[in-house]
């Protein structure tokens, strides 16, 4: 085969050989060709062919954009000119087989940015942690395979999973694999099953939500598995202002009413009078018109409070909706919040403190964390049920802000007044929700008082007997 005795016989022969590379333009003085792996994925270079070419090297220079980051711009640049063959029109062929071969090979060419950003989390997260000699969280990268292994530590917490970035990054390359731009895989772990699926499952949905467009925030905050209230206006403790109404006065009345009749069928028991038909009967007509009242207003106030969440749900999914800024459309860069959410909400997970009793929400020890999740079917004896219903007070549970609390906490600071309180976590400051308990301030109020009342009819059976 003959070898290229000009420049024009160089552009040819790569034509020939490389299709996909793009030559914009070539001249005797220089030439600018790009080439493409994907639409996000592409370079552009220009060759400068000097005076004595090419008995001198060529002048190469990579077009500087937001693929190409600067240290990696110089580092290609001075890799794609070493070794050159001087004195043979073959150095523009060495050069884009050089550049053809790196950007087929290395998958993290349109992540190169945020792969060292990733680097850099994760140093800093040991350079921050604790100085006990428990291994420290590690990342190691495979660039031909477009693979990130990934192992996170805390105290005895581990966390090992691999990441895939897709050859169609930031997004994909065929339909099939959509929402699979960095594909996450859980290797291993010794967090409960119940906290690791639920986040490795809000990982995947970042990655999903930001590949159709949304930012890194907008997709963790619409990812989040503990769903929000639709009834809540927002995040923020507001002020309910009551406005008293002629419906409102109504039903007050209505209830002023019914407590007059309630009242009286109490002192008409209390006299315990015995064969009395008289009395008898008007205790019974008293308990059916206090039923019937007390129903009455009850099916409306259910009604009304209906209608409300009807209105209110309307109203959040218009402010949905608004905020569902989808960016045109283009898919987003995801693996810098990928690794950024795996730190934040699961490397960190050990060191959450109770917001209420201000101890750690997990145990030390990842054992005792696993004995609180023991299913109810290997509990046999009555002494396992027992010690499982004890464990249950202290097992971690999230809310919608993200905050972690004991159990009992949860339960305590939802069931008691004050109702609606935010959560106290400093930075923090939103309301506290969560679907095992109401969200409506007012269910939660009735049940307090319920409860309130059931204690003293207690506490006057005792003083009584």
């Amino acid at each position: 085969m003959d070898l290229p005795s000009s420049v024009e016989d160089e552009i040819a022969e790569i034509r020939k050989n490389f299709p996909k590379v793009n030559i914009k333009t070539s001249t005797k003085s220089f030439m600018i060709a790009s080439y493409q792996r994907t639409q996000f994925t592409a370079l552009t270079l220009t060759l400068t062919f000097p005076e004595g070419y090419p008995d001198h090297s060529l002048i190469i220079d990579i077009n500087s954009d937001k693929i190409i980051p600067p240290g990696l711009k110089k580092k290609l640049e001075h890799d794609l000119a070493a070794d050159l063959p001087l004195g043979h029109h073959q150095q523009v062929i060495t050069v884009i087989t050089r550049l053809v071969q790196f950007i087929d090979h290395n998958k993290f060419v349109p992540c190169w940015r945020e792969l060292k950003q990733c680097l850099s989390a994760v140093k800093s997260q040991n350079q921050h942690g604790d100085s006990s000699s428990a291994p420290k969280s590690s990342i190691k990268i495979f660039e031909g395979q477009g693979k990130i292994i990934l192992k996170l530590h805390q105290g005895l917490y581990f966390y090992h999973c691999s990441i895939i970035v897709n050859d169609g990054y930031p997004s994909t390359t065929t339909h099939e694999e959509w929402g699979n731009a960095c594909k996450l895989k859980m290797d291993k772990t010794n967090f409960p099953p119940k906290i690791e699926h639920m986040l490795t499952s809000q990982a995947k949905e970042v990655v999903r939500r930001m590949q159709d467009g949304m930012t890194s925030q907008m997709a963790a905050d619409m990812s989040n598995p503990v769903n929000r209230p639709k009834n809540i206006e927002n995040e923020k403790t507001k002020e309910v202002k009551v406005r008293l109404t002629g419906e409102k006065l109504k039903n007050l009345k209505k209830d002023v009413d019914t407590l007059s009749v309630v009242r009286d069928l109490r002192e008409i028991n209390t006299t315990r009078i015995q064969g009395n038909a008289t009395v008898m009967a008007r205790a019974s007509k008293m308990k059916k018109e206090a039923r019937r009242a007390v129903s009455k207003i009850t099916n409306n106030e259910l009604q009304k409070d209906k209608l409300e969440e009807s209105n209110e749900w309307e109203e959040e999914e218009k402010r949905r909706l608004a905020r569902y800024d989808m960016k045109d459309g283009n898919p987003q860069p995801n693996l810098l919040a990928l690794v950024k959410f795996l730190i934040d909400k699961i490397q960190r997970l050990p060191l959450q403190i109770c917001p209420c009793c201000k101890s750690s929400t997990l145990p030390k020890e990842p054992s005792k964390l696993k004995a609180l999740y023991t299913p109810s079917s290997e509990c046999k004896t009555a002494a396992q049920k027992k010690a499982r219903k004890e464990a249950r007070a202290f097992r971690p549970i999230r809310c919608y802000c993200g905050c972690w609390y004991h159990h009992d906490c949860l339960n305590t600071y939802m069931t008691e007044p004050p109702f609606g309180a935010s959560c106290p976590t400093p930075g923090c400051e939103r309301r506290v929700y969560h679907p095992d308990w109401p969200s409506d301030i007012k269910q939660l109020e009735r049940a307090w008082a319920s409860h309130q009342a059931r204690l003293r009819e207690i506490d006057d059976a005792a003083m009584f007997l």
